[in-house]
């Protein structure tokens, strides 16, 4: 008996470097709704966050610039930090598991630069001196407001809406990298 052979669509073997397991269909479209909401999420509290810089900024009595700066305290703990951590992961897992990589391509890099400064900066600046603020106007003192507070969402919501057409426009094409 003859040997028959099957017609079957193999892909030649790559040579380089070995591929980085890529995530199944499933969990890449729930890792990256997982993505996308925590990114709005934390790019909504930016947003929540100036306004209130704004708000305290402009009230005439301590009290409302108390709490105020208390509700801005509580949202930069409570909310900033989780959304920013679970977007920062979220991002980096989709980086590792999609073929996007996570130096592979410009935009994710820079992005990926972006989002750890938008966590680490406003966390060294932004929050001491909300911590200041508040016990400032508690005190009954109508100072002046630190700059930070103000500086700090002003520059968080511009990062984040910067990373956010990153994600959508993908400028700048391939880096020299390779890595994932």
């Amino acid at each position: 008996m003859p040997a028959t052979a099957t017609a079957t669509a193999t892909r030649p073997a790559r040579t380089g470097r070995p591929q980085a397991p890529r995530l199944p269909r499933n969990a890449r479209r729930f890792l990256l709704t997982a993505h996308v909401v925590t990114s709005v999420g934390w790019l909504g509290v930016a947003y929540a966050l100036l306004v209130m810089a704004l708000s305290a900024q402009a009230a005439d009595d301590a009290g409302t610039r108390a709490a105020t700066y208390s509700l801005m305290l509580s949202f930069d703990t409570a909310a900033m930090l989780p959304l920013g951590l679970a977007a920062l992961v979220t991002g980096v897992i989709l980086g590792l598991g999609t073929h996007w990589g996570v130096l592979r391509h410009w935009w994710v890099a820079v992005k990926l630069v972006l989002n750890v400064a938008v966590l680490v900066v406003p966390m060294l600046t932004r929050h001491p001196a909300l911590v200041d603020a508040v016990d400032t106007a508690r005190a009954g003192l109508l100072t002046a407001p630190d700059g930070r507070v103000l500086d700090g969402s002003i520059a968080s919501v511009i990062v984040l809406t910067a990373a956010t057409v990153l994600s959508v426009y993908k400028p700048w094409g391939k880096t020299r990298a390779r890595c994932n």
